[in-house]
């Protein structure tokens, strides 16, 4: 009898902290939880409700615009996890850890265009109830029916014995990640599978270069690096597709984004609207007719779709 009471107080003990949690977090209606869209001036996204005391990065939004995914480091115990926040109807949930990321080191989360595959890097064991792995690999994870289903490893050509990092799938569909010392890299999908990854130009690795984003209209990547000549120790940088559809020499974003603090993890909303990106432990945004100046110019033959604009 005394173990049936403990366990129903402890029920109703964490029914009744859930339910704190939730009364806490505000009531909150529209995209983006209600937030204001920014104009050609940085803000912090969300201020105390997703950029709050911790570091958070890497943010992503479902197409349909009613699923908001960042990754969250949150002291005392400074644990890596991934946070999602749900629209339900027209109010959204307060954030929670995704369960699968509970456990080991989780981060930079990305979100494949159709809302449906999660990749992100984990040091969690290959093997289950193996020992964590000593260099971090890319998995995934896939909506089912609404829920974040068990992760799976991406596996060779992508994953090695070495570091793999920054996972990014855009929608021709190429996937974009990183391997030591800091260089992207490139595989495409072709008879069912993931090709051999090959290197990105010069053009595009040069210095130390991480987090590539390829807009939702496929003419630019925004990326970080700490290449000499910049504003600060990291800066964010474009490259835009060339009428060849090569990438083009990558070009800093200048004083309007870039600052002497760190900025990187740039990602955008599902119209391109928005630009997100992280600084000092915050996730700020901007509108994404910063980028308009680097997009390539149409030429014959070749047209340019422009996604930025106003709300």
């Amino acid at each position: 009898m005394k173990w049936t009471a403990l366990i129903l107080c402890l029920i109703v003990f964490i029914a009744s902290s859930s339910s704190s949690q939730q009364s806490e977090f505000p009531k909150l209606a529209g995209p983006y939880l209600g937030q204001k869209p920014p104009g050609m001036t940085p803000e912090i996204f969300a201020p105390g409700l997703v950029s709050k005391e911790g570091d958070q990065a890497k943010l992503n939004i479902s197409p349909d615009l009613s699923e908001i995914i960042y990754w969250e480091r949150k002291p005392p115990d400074n644990l890596n996890t991934i946070v999602r926040i749900v629209r339900e109807g027209e109010q959204w949930t307060a954030p929670e850890s995704l369960p699968f990321s509970k456990d080991y080191i989780n981060n930079e989360p990305s979100l494949s265009p159709d809302g449906n595959t999660l990749f992100f890097v984990s040091n969690r064991p290959r093997n289950k109830g193996g020992e964590p792995e000593r260099t971090p690999d890319i998995w995934f994870v896939e909506k089912v029916e609404g829920k974040w289903g068990e992760p799976k490893n991406l596996g060779f050509p992508i994953n090695t014995e070495g570091v793999e990092v920054q996972p990014f799938m855009s929608a021709e569909p190429c996937f974009y990640f990183c391997r030591p010392p800091a260089e992207i890299f490139c595989s495409e999908w072709n008879a069912g599978k993931w090709q051999e990854p090959v290197k990105l130009s010069g053009k595009i690795n040069r210095g130390r270069v991480s987090s590539p984003r390829v807009s939702p209209d496929m003419t630019c990547m925004i990326f970080h690096s700490n290449n000499p000549g910049g504003f600060g120790g990291y800066d964010l940088y474009v490259s835009s597709k060339d009428a060849s559809d090569d990438w083009t020499e990558a070009r800093n974003m200048g004083p309007a984004i870039n600052t002497v603090a760190d900025e990187g993890d740039a990602t955008f909303s599902p119209d391109g609207k928005h630009v997100f990106f992280s600084r000092g432990g915050d996730i700020y945004w901007i509108s994404g007719k910063i980028i308009d100046d680097f997009r390539p110019i149409a030429s014959p033959g070749r047209t340019t779709p422009q996604v930025s604009g106003d709300e």
